[in-house]
């Protein structure tokens, strides 16, 4: 029985074994087990193993020869039988185990290997392995976990679970560090919009760093997202909002720190946004409300592509994009003493200057018509236009707060109308009525006519005046060279 056990030397999918007697004695089973044990030769530790491995509580052994007569089995399945020890030696095992696949490895020569058996009415998992010498198959032997299917199924169940939770985890970080807004989502028909998207393009094909600059509500963090996920929407976003930051913990947040760093640190430390940005981009919101202390240390990673945690002496590289927003002007920040003169000039090598909503009145018509659909979506209402009067309106007022600020505005009309299917002037706020004039869109249509009139012929008396020089007449007319251009575009003048 021993010599059956050690002397296995197995080579799927048939099992082979080295050469032994008919009628072996005792030191033909200790020299099966030496050839069998190999330069690992025969200890205590390998008595125990072996001895082990025949009385194992957690998987059952039976062992039986070329008939399909028992020669051996451990003593968990002689009782789970109602057997005394050594009464299973010389039965058939398929009188115990009906569905055993033992006779069929006998047969084939193959083994049977994960096959769910039924014993005493508990569904197991079994494994049936031929003992072959010389080629001729000598016995078999079978191994059955004590574990039912059902703990297997519970186990398998839950390792599904956690797969799951990993899964979540996993997505839960990628929607966290994700962009989900394209050029598509920029809406607009305003020669300031589709510049703004033109230059956008540009930068996100050659992989600058930016600086986005405009007004509340202008849409800043919607272009940098656009700009991130023209290069690539599979790389990290980090949205780092400038003003929410403690001061005091700035620098652990942007860059990180060490385990140990300081009272309270995580054990293992924890990386910054610098770092978890790695191979995309981080998006500073608001960069004017950052310390000067801090704006230096943003400063080297600008400039050498390279972080140092809190705690640490070493600096580790990074592959970033770093994209900038401002709601002020950074100029007058760098001359009143808030904002590092170096600094603006790393990041303000491509700035995108978002022109405000009171200065493309076109596309108001534009923003009001889909933000209607998500309003109501939101709150169950079916309004699909807006009267002639209540976009007159909504065209005259400044705007202070931009898209955000027509949001509430729409909002408001729809709690207040509710019913229907047009906002009526009557809907909107009242701050809003009650400095709007009927005749107003005429008196600025006029007005505007007039002014572009006088700009043209001013700007074409500069240009003959200068032979026809743009970049002279740029400077005579006080404006960027690309202004002018722009001015030409717009008036249906250029001549090159």
């Amino acid at each position: 029985m021993v010599s059956s056990i050690l002397s296995r030397k197995w080579t799927c999918p048939k099992t082979t074994f080295p050469r032994m007697m008919m009628h072996p004695t005792e030191n033909d089973h200790l020299t099966i087990m030496k050839e069998a044990l190999g330069a690992y030769g025969f200890s205590r530790l390998i008595s125990l193993a072996l001895r082990f491995f025949i009385r194992n509580a957690y998987e059952s052994l039976v062992i039986t020869d070329k008939e399909g007569r028992i020669r051996f089995m451990d003593r968990g399945s002689e009782k789970l039988f109602g057997l005394g020890k050594g009464e299973a030696s010389g039965l058939e095992i398929e009188a115990l185990l009906p569905d055993t696949a033992l006779p069929k490895v006998i047969e084939t020569g193959y083994p049977s290997i994960g096959r769910v058996l039924n014993v005493k009415g508990v569904k197991k998992i079994s494994s049936s392995y031929p003992l072959i010498k010389d080629g001729e198959v000598i016995g078999a032997i079978g191994r059955v976990l004590f574990h039912s299917l059902e703990e297997v199924e519970r186990i398998n169940d839950k390792m599904k679970m956690l797969r799951r939770e990993v899964r979540s985890l996993r997505q839960r970080s990628q929607s966290e560090y994700s962009a989900a807004y394209t050029f598509q989502n920029i809406l607009g028909k305003s020669p300031g919009i589709k510049n703004c998207i033109a230059m956008s393009k540009k930068i996100a094909i050659v992989q600058s760093d930016v600086l986005i600059s405009g007004e509340s509500g202008t849409g800043k963090e919607l272009f940098a997202q656009a700009i991130h996920n023209f290069s690539g929407s599979d790389r990290p976003f980090v949205r780092v909002n400038c003003p929410a930051i403690p001061f005091e913990l700035a620098e652990s947040e942007l860059f990180g720190y060490e385990k140990g760093a300081f009272s309270g640190a995580d054990r293992e430390g924890r990386k910054g946004k610098f770092e978890a940005a790695e191979n995309g981009t981080v998006f500073l919101d608001e960069i004017n409300s950052l310390p000067l202390s801090i704006q230096g240390k943003l400063l080297r990673v600008i400039q050498e592509r390279e972080v140092e945690k809190v705690g640490s002496t070493r600096t580790k590289k990074l592959d970033i994009r770093i994209i900038a927003a401002t709601n002020t002007d950074l100029k007058k920040a760098v001359s009143a003493g808030t904002f590092r003169e170096d600094l603006y000039y790393r990041i303000a090598r491509t700035n995108i200057q978002i022109p405000p909503l009171r200065e493309r009145r076109e596309d108001i018509a534009i923003y009001a018509e889909h933000l209607l659909v998500s309003i109501n979506r939101r709150f169950g209402t079916h309004f699909n236009k807006i009267s002639d009067d209540a976009l007159a309106c909504l065209k005259q007022y400044s705007w202070p707060g931009n898209i955000r600020a027509l949001i509430n505005v729409l909002e408001q009309a729809c709690l207040k109308k509710w019913d229907g299917d047009e906002i009526p002037l009557s809907a909107l706020p009242d701050d809003l009525t009650s400095g709007y004039r009927r005749d107003e869109p005429v008196r600025g249509n006029r007005l505007r006519t007039t002014l572009e009139k006088q700009e043209m012929e001013l700007i074409f008396q500069t240009l003959n005046q200068v032979k026809g020089n743009k970049r002279q007449a740029a400077v005579l007319l006080g404006m960027p060279r690309s202004s002018l251009y722009n001015k030409l575009n717009l008036y249906g003048k250029l001549k090159e």
